[in-house]
């Protein structure tokens, strides 16, 4: 077969059986099919039992009834098979199948699932031919048992069903065969019914566990059949990963299935299916995951909160920890969810789809209020990161439910008490975050409204003993106040007995100072007395001495000489002193001046920080009106109205300079409103392989992989398009020359088809690689081009001479490279996924970038420096510093492969594209902290390929694998979506709009400068 047939379709089913129709693609179990048709066709009747995983349904449609078909013809003895699943319904299932099985035109009326003699009476009902044979292939027949407690029709019961099918194998009038598949953990059941065990003891088959042999089967027979080729190193990781498990084989069904499709979006038939392939989609032990998490990432935020109730109703964890499989009744789930139904199919669609079939039934079977949901294998149970969190959740929220319940009981009974805390807070905890409803309930224990009635009345309790402790603390307090004022009163009058004590005391010192101060005036008076008698006496004496007068006057001047010095020495004292004032009058103004300073930095610094805390409000303010506008659905003034605000608020209060929220909103609104900012450019017919901008001007180019080249302007309103090259080989990588002047076009096909973009040059090809070209990159002066390629070389071209030479030289392995700006570095990614940067001056002047195992599937150098971009398969991006050989940071980016990664060196910026299907733009102004929240764009329908910044760094276009608009340029900044957002606009806010979602304290604004509606009149004039 050919690698065209290859992708036309998948050979691997998933977690769903083969079906007839693909028992050539069936491998592995080719001995035991021919011996479970011996035992069918000796005994009538076989049992093929096995454990959950081991294939026994495939087993059955694949291998046993084209044995049925190949006995048919050989013996011209006809058959009819009808295959059903006993569900929890097994009469009507079976009707229904015998309705279908009806070949006659005069058949023209169904089958009845009541018919009085049961299955026999059914099978009476076909119009059957002389010696045909009816083959009953009853599938999955512990759901007889599983389904038992759901069974909602009035057709019968399980024993009903199971003595109606021995009945029917017993009788001979009609030639009936029966095979049915069964759980070999549900054997226990079938032993409660004789005539089903005998049958079962007579004829019986057990599946055994698949061989390393029968896996290698099961994985390279499809990919052959398919036309396909496997790398041998990845069919035995494959086998090494499987080990000893005996769940796998729809683990590996479903992970073979995912890498069959991850290869054939890149669209490499030529290539083996490798390990790159398989370890993108995560391996046997992620793959299930990542899928399951892609699934419920498609759904709204309400379709999430079902989803997440819907696999917690229909999961269980049993008493071994192991996850239990727990089918549920649509009507059960949708009063557990709190739904309707159209909401709970919308979300078991995503997980039913024919590429996943994570939950049965299958995506071929119509959906009702009757319908049982289930999940089709408890494989997922355990790979499945996010449901494995919500069955321990479950599983904590059912234990606390029946603690509580056992409580009530016990309290009911008067053998406990009411529960305190911390008992008591934990279950309100419990009942507050879950909710649990009577209908989830009644799954675990009836008692939900006893139980229920015993957790509020402890809470009442307890909160009325509580408010009794509060109300006696109160009056013991108000006590204390009131023998505080006795004792207080009392201290008073013994403080004011003591005062007037204390006056009386200073009354009775006073007396006694006066009488001692009478006392000493009475001597000094007498010693006045003595000292004039003595003057007395020395005046005689100096009138009777001429000398003793002139001794006299001497020793008066000299006392006046003293004085003098005295006053002179006091006057300096209080020139001293005076100074010393004015130094202190000096200081206290100074201190007064820093006072008022200090007190006008405060008043600033208040200011400030209210202006702070305002702008901080105001900020909030506009990242919520911008989210809020992500919800005015049908709104569209409204929501422009409050996206456009929100930036205002942001632009106005130093917020982000690019804030992801605001981005968002505003992003929205160009949408919805078809604004010329956000615009799609179509014509490519598939995926976008590579885009490139002309130097300096708004046009680019784009190439598919309907192998055309196109030719786009930004600035053209019409989006008009110019082929520029259409042909059988696909263009893998495009790259303008520095001078517009030449379009290199690297292909699938290795060789790189140089397109002249003026019409004076003539068109050529060079030659030199040996496969697909992955990177073309022009030197900074035109002269010469880069290119890569899967043949592991790297070449210089001189376009002048068009020759090459190798840049490696068989020492490294290269497939894809990125230059500095300065042309020093080169970094290429190896084969294996490992990065070696090198200086193509220095031969020796090379070294790996440690990726500790890791696969990297772009680099990207930072045109501003030498910091060097690399993204892995793991949706991981590390910055480093190629001239220090140092990581500067990482950040997660996406949830899958990064599939390119570009700057915008103008407005400091760094874009990433993932497998996710998301388009990421983070701010790199400090390019060691990348923990601001990048814009993040998620509305692409297939995987985002390439992107690439516009040369004014306004715009990024990005390519995507698939969808109608896989091209589209966007805006790369907030401020260039609102150039244009109030001619979208007819009004304003109203004043309720404006209370509603700004703030009623806040001043009323126009958004939008109000429009001139008066009608102008010019006089016109004869000229």
């Amino acid at each position: 077969m050919s690698s065209q047939k290859a992708k036309g379709f998948n050979p691997f089913p998933g977690l769903r059986p083969f079906t007839p129709e693909e028992s050539e693609l069936f491998f592995g179990r080719k001995g035991e099919s021919e011996e479970v048709l011996s035992k069918l066709l000796n005994n009538r009747f076989v049992t093929v039992m096995g454990a959950s995983g081991t294939g026994k349904s495939s087993l059955i449609y694949c291998g046993v009834l084209p044995g049925i078909r190949k006995a048919e013809s050989q013996k011209s003895q006809p058959w009819r098979i009808i295959s059903f699943r006993p569900g929890n319904d097994p009469f009507g299932n079976l009707a229904k199948s015998l309705s279908e099985g009806m070949i006659s035109k005069s058949q023209d009326k169904n089958v009845k699932p009541d018919h009085p003699e049961g299955i026999i009476g059914m099978v009476h009902q076909l119009d059957l031919g002389e010696n045909e044979n009816i083959l009953l292939v009853i599938d999955q027949f512990e759901e007889l048992f599983r389904y038992g407690s759901l069974n909602n029709t009035s057709t019968g019961t399980p024993e009903r069903f199971v003595d109606s099918l021995v009945t029917a194998i017993s009788q001979r009038s009609v030639n009936i065969f029966t095979i049915i598949t069964m759980r070999s953990d549900f054997i226990g059941e079938c032993a409660h019914y004789q005539g089903l065990t005998q049958l079962i003891n007579e004829s019986n088959y057990l599946v055994p566990h698949m061989g390393r042999e029968n896996y290698r089967e099961a994985i390279e027979g499809p990919v052959k059949y398919a036309g396909a080729t496997l790398d041998p190193v990845l069919v035995e990781l494959l086998l090494n990963d499987i080990g000893e498990r005996t769940d796998q084989l729809p683990v590996l069904q479903h992970c073979m299935m995912r890498t069959w499709n991850y290869w054939q979006q890149l669209d490499e038939p030529e290539r083996p299916i490798g390990k790159t392939d398989y370890d993108a989609i995560g391996t046997l032990s992620n793959a299930m995951s990542m899928h399951s998490n892609e699934a419920f990432e498609e759904l709204d935020m309400r379709g999430k909160e079902i989803c997440e109730k819907l696999f917690k109703t229909i999961t269980d964890k049993g008493s071994d920890n192991k996850g239990l499989r727990r089918p549920t009744g649509v009507r059960t789930i949708m009063s557990i969810a709190g739904c309707t139904a159209e909401e709970l199919f919308k979300v078991v669609e995503r997980f039913r789809i024919p590429s996943r079939s994570f939950i049965t039934p299958r995506h071929n079977v119509p959906l009702s209020e009757d319908s049982i949901i289930d999940i089709s294998h408890e494989s997922l149970m355990r790979l499945w990161d996010r449901l494995r969190e919500w069955v321990e959740d479950e599983a904590a929220s059912v234990q606390m439910y029946l603690r509580l319940s056992d409580a009530s009981a016990m309290y009911q009974q008067g053998r406990t008490s009411l529960w305190r805390p911390p008992d008591l807070q934990l279950a309100i905890n419990w009942r507050n975050h879950h909710k649990p409803t009577l209908e989830w309930a009644k799954r675990y224990d009836p008692a939900f409204e006893r139980a229920m009635v015993y957790l509020r009345t402890s809470e009442k309790e307890y909160v009325e003993e509580e408010e009794n402790k509060i109300r006696l603390q109160k009056k013991q307090m108000r006590r204390a106040k009131i023998v505080a004022m006795i004792l207080g009163t009392a201290s008073v009058i013994s403080l004011a007995f003591m005062l007037f004590a204390f006056v009386q005391k200073i009354a009775a010192d006073r007396q006694t100072r006066l009488a001692e101060e009478a006392r000493t005036q009475e001597v000094r008076q007498r010693e006045i007395a003595d000292s004039n008698a003595v003057v007395a006496e020395i005046q005689r004496n100096l009138a009777d001495s001429t000398k003793g007068v002139a001794l006299l006057n001497y020793e008066e001047a000299q006392r006046q000489t003293q004085i003098a010095e005295s006053q002179r020495l006091k006057a300096l004292k209080n020139e001293q002193k005076a100074l010393e004032q004015e130094k202190i009058a000096l200081a206290q103004s100074d201190s007064a001046q820093r006072a008022r300073a200090l007190a006008d930095r405060n008043a600033i610094r208040a200011r400030q920080q209210a202006d702070t805390a305002l702008q901080l409000r105001m900020l909030s303010i506009g990242k919520a009106m911008s989210i809020k506008s992500l919800q005015a659905q049908g709104q569209p003034d409204l929501q422009g109205l409050l996206a456009y605000q929100a930036y205002i608020f942001n632009k106005r209060n130093y917020g982000l300079n690019n804030d992801a929220d605001i981005y968002a909103g505003l992003y929205n609104v160009a949408k919805q409103s078809g604004s010329t900012t956000v615009k799609s450019y179509r014509g490519h017919s598939g995926g976008i392989k590579s885009i490139a901008y002309v130097p300096g001007k708004n046009e680019f180019y784009s190439a598919g992989t309907d192998g055309k080249v196109m030719k786009w302007s930004i600035d053209d309103k019409d989006q008009g398009l110019q082929v520029v090259y259409s042909g059988s080989d696909i263009i893998e990588v495009l790259a303008v020359s520095p001078g517009a002047d030449w379009l290199a076009c690297g292909s699938s096909n290795s060789t790189i088809r140089m397109i002249p973009l003026k019409s004076s040059e003539t068109e050529y090809v060079l030659s030199g690689h040996k496969g697909a070209i992955k990177s073309l990159i022009y030197s900074y002066d035109g002269k010469y081009l880069y290119s890569a390629s899967v043949d592991n070389n790297v070449l210089k071209w001189d376009l002048s001479a068009k020759t090459s030479e190798s840049l490696t030289n068989g020492s490294f392995q290269i497939t894809s490279i990125d230059i500095s700006s300065n042309g020093k570095y080169i970094a290429g990614i190896s084969s294996n996924g490992g990065v070696i940067v090198w200086d193509p001056a220095r031969e020796n002047d090379n070294f790996r970038i440690d990726v500790s195992g890791r696969r990297i599937r772009t680099i990207r150098f930072n045109p501003d420096n030498n910091l060097l971009a690399l993204g892995d398969e793991n949706g991981k991006v590390e910055l480093w510093n190629i001239s220090q050989n140092k990581k500067v940071s990482e950040v997660k980016a996406h949830d899958a492969r990064v599939n390119d990664i570009q700057f915008n060196p103008l407005l400091k910026q760094m874009a990433t594209a993932g497998a996710d299907k998301k388009l990421k733009i983070f701010n790199i102004s400090n390019p060691a902290d990348l923990t601001e929240l990048p814009i993040s764009i998620s509305d692409f329908e297939g995987f985002v390929m390439v992107m690439q910044f516009s040369p004014d760094g306004h715009f990024i276009i990005s390519g995507a694998w698939e969808g109608a608009d896989n091209l589209v340029s966007k805006p790369s900044h907030i401020d260039y979506f609102v150039t244009d957002i109030c001619n979208l606009l007819t009004r304003n806010m109203t004043v309720d709009e404006w209370n509603t979602y700004v703030a009623k304290d806040i001043p009323r604004e126009m958004t939008c400068p109000e429009k001139d509606t008066n009608i102008k009149v010019s006089a016109i004039t004869d000229k």
